[in-house]
């Protein structure tokens, strides 16, 4: 049997500078590369470089498109195709770049032919695997990160962006301005329409017999129609009503309804009749211009009612003077008092200063901010009237812009919070909502990491500006976790009612009887009954009855100091209103979530 020819051995010629380049390429890149030998006579010759080590490589050249010819005689006329006959694989051991090029290593046929058939396929096909492999690998990588960053940047940055107003009196750095952003105040809701007719008044055997602001003289009937507020229903329909999130609402401001909560949650005609004697003496002590000043004495003719206040602010002033008539059911619209109302709301509004943060109506102090915005909420809750919407609007606005951003508020916007000032902003915020403006939901949010970082480890008590046992931001804490969706039986809040119980109603301190009071009537229950027997005989015992001074109070304490008579005649009045002034949080469900 005759032999099979031989493959003839050729040598490509040196290689280009060019594939020197592609060598380099290789050498860092470490993967296959296959590029063509310019030098070798037949272009269809490829190199094949397979990285072996950092500094050295495998070279091999095949032509695949040529057939296994055998060596022609010398003298044939074929001599030609020698060059053109397929020569044999070969490895070349390309130098190190910079070094002396050294010999190439050449294999004979026999031991090409010696090989296992297995080796014969790595060294023709192994470079392509490795090649292709390694190629897979690093295209899925780049996909995968790719990937990554389109879903990303598709939904953009985790938590609530925050927008600051520039921060005084503190050593944080101030906001950046391009982190700005104004929130839509458009609301497309439709507001409530105003009650143009006056309804009858309402009396009740078994409820104290006040006259209704809003009383008809002619006993006929009227035909109202009802507001989304202001509607026609039981006392036990607005009870139960208070499991969803629309508890502590307006519903109760209604004459009608004043006078049936008032008998069903433990007022009486004495409590009553202390209210209307509070809001005569602030009728008596409203400025020309429907202001009113802490320091009451100012701007009023002859006052000679002592203990005056020490703060100079208006705003804030006015509005805690304008609260107590709001809650209980009067308006610049409707009842006896609705000059007044309008005077004061015409000067709150005329003092806003609109900035791009928002209608600014601090003068001074966060304190002014947050009760004038509640002022402004709820005159355009309860009246619907569209010429204070934007007013109401732009004072949320800065409220929201001034938190900082572990959800506090103190005195300066921007500032770290302390637990009395975020309390007027957070009860803002929530008279927002009840009147259909826009509150941000991160700043809600946030205002919970605030309550989170001053309260103790057992979630019962908290301190002014860090955790502690405080009663008085223990008392405003509370009613803030009410609203912000604790549930009533929750075991923290349980904790806290029982706290505030026994400590009792201040004989002093009037700022904690407020949020107390609030927090308890909420609650409801025997403690609730006990805390209301107390707190109510005890004020309409000690306002006073006679002289310029009538139908006012003042306890000396560290808020009576700084807000003097004004400030204490407000709150004292607004403590006697809380049966109708909010209504109740909870029914027998607790509420889920308030805002």
């Amino acid at each position: 049997m005759p032999k099979k020819p031989r493959k003839k051995i050729s040598r490509c010629k040196k290689p280009t500078k060019l594939q020197d380049a592609a060598c380099l390429i290789v050498r860092h890149a470490f993967f296959m590369r296959r590029v063509f030998c310019r030098s070798c006579p037949d272009t269809r010759n490829l190199y094949f470089l397979g990285a072996l080590r950092p500094n050295r490589f495998i070279l091999l050249t095949h032509n695949r498109a040529m057939p296994h010819n055998p060596s022609p005689p010398h003298n044939s006329s074929d001599a030609g195709m020698q060059e053109l006959a397929e020569p044999p694989v070969q490895y070349l051991v390309a130098p190190p770049i910079g070094r002396p090029t050294s010999p190439p290593v050449v294999v004979s046929d026999e031991e090409l032919e010696r090989r296992p058939l297995w080796q014969s396929v790595q060294s023709r096909f192994a470079g392509d695997a490795i090649s292709g492999f390694i190629s897979l690998v690093v295209h899925t990588i780049v996909l995968i990160i790719l990937a990554l960053v389109a879903i990303v940047d598709e939904i953009g940055p985790r938590g609530p962006e925050l927008v600051v107003a520039p921060i005084r009196d503190t050593d944080e750095p101030e906001p950046s301005d391009s982190r700005i952003v104004l929130p839509d105040v458009s609301v497309a809701a439709e507001q409530p329409q105003v009650i143009e007719a006056k309804p009858l008044e309402v009396r009740l055997p078994d409820a104290p017999n006040v006259d209704s602001p809003f009383a008809s003289p002619a006993a006929t009937v009227i035909e109202v129609r009802p507001t989304e507020l202001f509607h026609d229903t039981t006392v036990a329909e607005l009870l139960e009503a208070t499991n969803t999130p629309s508890g502590g609402g307006f519903e109760g401001r209604t004459q009608e309804q004043r006078a049936r909560l008032v008998a069903a949650r433990g007022g009486t005609q004495a409590s009553e009749a202390a209210v209307e004697r509070g809001l005569a003496w602030l009728v008596a002590h409203q400025r020309q211009d429907g202001s009113w000043r802490l320091n009451h004495q100012e701007g009023v003719g002859n006052c000679n009612c002592p203990h005056p206040g020490k703060v100079g602010t208006s705003t804030g002033a006015t509005a805690l003077g304008l609260l107590p008539f709001l809650g209980a059911g009067y308006t610049h619209q409707q009842g006896k008092h609705k000059e007044t109302v309008d005077r004061a709301l015409y000067y709150l509004t005329g003092r806003m200063i609109d900035t791009a943060r928002g209608g600014d109506l601090q003068e001074g102090t966060m304190y002014s901010q947050g009760i004038a915005a509640i002022a402004l909420c709820e005159a355009f809750a309860m009246t619907g009237d569209e010429d204070l919407r934007p007013y109401a609007q732009k004072a949320i606005d800065f409220i929201v812009h001034a938190q900082h951003p572990r959800g506090g508020w103190r005195y300066h916007p921007g500032a770290p919070g302390d637990t009395t000032v975020t309390g007027w902003q957070v009860m803002a915020l929530k008279s927002a909502r009840m009147a259909g403006l826009f509150v941000p939901s991160p700043t809600t949010e946030l205002a919970k990491d605030y309550l989170d970082s001053v309260q103790d480890p057992g979630g019962v008590f908290y301190g002014y500006l860090k955790p502690g046992k405080d009663s008085g931001a223990t008392s405003v804490a509370t009613l803030l976790r009410m609203y912000l969706g604790w549930q009533r039986y929750d075991s923290r809040l349980q904790g806290a009612y029982a706290f505030l119980a026994n400590q009792g109603p201040s004989t002093s301190d009037m700022y904690f009887n407020y949020y107390a009071t609030q927090v308890l009537h909420h609650h409801h229950g025997s403690d609730w009954e006990r805390w209301n027997i107390r707190m109510r005989d005890f004020l309409v015992a000690r306002q006073s009855s006679s002289g310029h001074t009538k139908g006012s109070w003042f306890f000396t304490d560290r808020h009576g100091e700084a807000g003097g008579r004004l400030y204490t005649t407000a709150i004292c009045t607004m403590i006697l209103e809380v049966y109708y002034r909010h209504m109740p949080l909870y029914g027998e469900e607790a509420v889920e979530d308030a805002f």
